[in-house]
């Protein structure tokens, strides 16, 4: 198979869906009004292009061109053996200042367009680029869990499990002992055979709990038997992270919004997570997940991806998971995105709470002058945490 590329133009596509007024999305960090999505597309010399996503840019699409216009000059008309080499070559060349954050995940979205244009050239998934699908379908959970009532959660979680998913995750409330009321009373609601994780979202995004204030909530889902208990500390508190993994036997799992392979390197040898999250469209991209995934396996900690984007960004996190052997379950965003759907090829085959690997050349995309005019970028939404 023929992988080398060389780049002839690169350009961001901010795309959103603004929800139609009483369809807002409401959560206790806030109402999100609008979907944004920063993608990346790359056309290589012989008129091939692919898309790529930054995962921040649900929250930051804003600050996503500016980022792309200066990685261009170190990609255009440069050749490249494989769609791999792509974040690597950027990492190196720019390490004064693209060192994690946003910068990885623009790196990552080069990488990923890519891989996508790739793989439509020569008319394979992206999976087989990367080594090849191990499996031909992958467990998904339920990822949702928003609502700013325990009624709300109740109806969600009902609604996941009539759809066929085995495993539904909600999300913390503000404070500990709100969290501890809401374990309480949705998870002996929920059917036998039904696991439950709780994210705590930073314990909880923006004034995180003290270390002994997620002990005491960890304790109450390790009671319950949760499948994990997600980022029960700041993204970067890795000894916080250290000491509520030691006070607990349930499975502690972060960091999704890590940006680099050394963040995760650093988490899990201070023994912080039991489960890695990383996500190719904030990680820096599908070669940087094999290392995150790699890394797991070796130190004996399972490896699930965060997934909480476009349509690009589930496919691209789609086909590494399927292409890596220590990846068995992956998250599925329940949240209604049309920037998802739409920008699929052919429709997620999701069947009794497994994905189908798709079968469509590269990724499996399709962006053009229709979808760039039905979803215009709106700068005054996205994820905002209040």
């Amino acid at each position: 198979m023929k992988t080398n590329l060389t780049i002839r133009s690169i350009r961001p596509v901010l795309l959103s869906y603004s929800y139609p007024a009483g369809e807002e999305l409401a959560w206790v960090g806030g109402i999100i009004r609008s979907w944004d999505a920063a993608l990346v597309e790359v056309t290589l010399s012989d008129g091939t292009f692919g898309y790529g996503e930054a995962g921040a840019g649900i929250m930051a699409a804003v600050a996503v061109p500016g980022i792309v216009q200066a990685y261009a000059p170190y990609l255009l008309s440069a050749d490249f053996a494989h769609p791999l080499d792509v974040g690597d070559h950027l990492r190196s060349y720019t390490a004064f200042w693209s060192r994690g954050g946003i910068c990885s995940g623009v790196a990552g979205a080069i990488e990923i367009a890519v891989l996508d244009a790739v793989g439509k050239r020569e008319s394979v998934p992206a999976y087989e680029l990367l080594g090849g699908a191990r499996r031909t379908k992958i467990e998904a959970y339920a990822s949702g869990g928003l609502g700013t009532s325990f009624e709300q959660i109740d109806v969600w979680a009902s609604t996941q499990i009539e759809a066929g998913f085995h495993t539904v995750k909600f999300r913390a409330m503000n404070d500990p002992d709100t969290t501890i009321q809401l374990i309480e009373h949705v998870v002996p609601r929920l059917p036998r055979g039904i696991s439950f994780a709780l994210d705590a979202v930073q314990a909880s995004a923006s004034h995180p709990w003290s270390v002994s204030d997620a002990i005491r909530v960890g304790r109450v889902a390790q009671r319950y038997d949760a499948r994990w208990y997600e980022e029960p500390c700041f993204a970067t508190d890795t000894k916080g992270y250290a000491q509520v993994r030691a006070a607990l036997s349930v499975t502690v799992s972060g960091v999704e919004s890590n940006g680099t392979f050394e963040e995760f390197e650093r988490l899990i040898a201070a023994g912080g997570i039991g489960l890695a999250q990383p996500d190719v469209t904030f990680v820096g991209g599908p070669k940087n997940f094999q290392r995150v995934a790699d890394l797991a396996a070796t130190n004996s900690v399972k490896c699930v991806p965060h997934v909480w984007g476009s349509g690009v960004t589930f496919s691209a996190n789609l086909h590494s998971a399927l292409a890596h052997p220590h990846v068995e379950l992956f998250e599925y965003c329940t949240l209604p995105n049309p920037l998802r759907e739409e920008l699929l090829v052919d429709r997620i085959g999701l069947n009794d709470g497994y994905i189908d690997a798709p079968t469509a050349p590269g990724l499996g995309i399709h962006v053009d002058s229709d979808v760039e005019s039905r979803f215009p970028f709106q700068p005054t939404g996205g994820h905002v945490i209040r």
